[in-house]
């Protein structure tokens, strides 16, 4: 008697991408088929499981516990099929035309983005590059919907099925107008005012934990949800950043800011970059990720 199963793959694709989405409007729009046509597919795929694998939640669709299960087994699996299919087709960098969605943190953009733009034109001249901001809070998401194929940034949290390579370990470095003046001592340090650039919308950044371990403090006089405008905000404000030492390098030598180290041991953090397990096999993938380590400076051990 022959077990094996029967399902119609095209079905398995359509059910993982309207549990990664939540909703077949958005599923059908990235599959670039009709409505229907995806609402008829789940159909299809409801009677041969015997399970209704989604109920409605106000806007969302929800899974059962069969639709948790069946996803689990069937989305690496799926997974592995696509990248085994791409790594198997020719590749050649100077002539192949592909689009790449990439989700990164704003701080790497501003540091590193116009260099990783000019390496690609270099390396792979009808390349595409679709850049998504990424912070820690959204990065899985992105990643896990398949609106990117890597992330790069500080990654807290990842889909399990997510490869993942460190690129660095960094620190922190003091930002502030040239007319501000040095900072040299701790206490001139807490005694200014400063800017911090947080997503969370609060008023605590990993700094103060390391100044409260010291017994002091510093005044936040503005948080801000965005790295672009800390220029403009600093410049004759008298105001400090406390910024990722890629970033102070990179306002100071394009935003006319001085840069400087921190009056007391940084803390540190890891930036790394992770990607979809269809995307490890690709060459022209590969590619991308390698150059995007290459550029941001890691020196961590190759793709495993």
């Amino acid at each position: 008697m022959d077990n094996r199963c029967s399902l119609d793959l095209n079905l398995l694709r359509a059910f993982v991408l309207i549990m990664r989405e939540r909703s077949i409007t958005r599923a059908a729009r990235r599959l670039s088929i009709g409505q229907p046509a995806l609402s008829h597919a789940l159909a299809r795929l409801r009677a041969e499981v015997g399970d209704e694998l989604f109920v409605r939640a106000g806007r969302r669709m929800e899974p059962t516990a069969l639709a948790l299960a069946l996803f689990e087994a069937v989305a690496p699996a799926l997974d592995r099929i696509d990248g085994s299919v791409a790594a198997m087709r020719a590749f050649d960098p100077t002539t192949a035309e592909r689009i790449f969605s990439v989700g990164m943190s704003e701080d790497l953009q501003l540091a590193f983005l116009p260099a990783i733009v000019s390496a690609l034109a270099g390396r792979m001249p009808n390349a595409r590059l679709a850049v998504r901001h990424a912070d820690y809070l959204g990065a899985a998401d992105l990643l896990d919907r398949g609106d990117v194929s890597m992330v790069v940034g500080y990654l807290d949290r990842l889909p399990a099925a997510a490869k993942v390579r460190r690129i660095a370990t960094v620190g922190y470095r003091v930002v502030g107008d040239a007319g501000g003046g040095a900072v040299e001592t701790l206490e001139q340090y807490c005694a200014r005012r400063h800017v911090l650039v947080t997503f969370a919308g609060d008023m605590v950044g990993y700094i103060d934990e390391t100044l409260a371990r010291l017994g002091v403090g510093r005044r936040i006089a503005l948080s801000l949800a965005s790295f672009a405008v800390l220029p403009a905000v600093l410049r004759g404000s008298g105001c400090l950043a406390t910024v990722p030492d890629y970033l102070a390098d990179a306002l100071a030598g394009r935003a006319g800011l001085c840069a400087g180290a921190l009056p007391f041991e940084s803390p540190d953090f890891d930036i790394s970059i992770a990607w979809r397990l269809t995307a490890d096999g690709d060459p022209a993938e590969r590619l991308l990720r390698d150059l995007i380590v290459e550029v941001t400076g890691g020196r961590a051990a190759a793709d495993a």
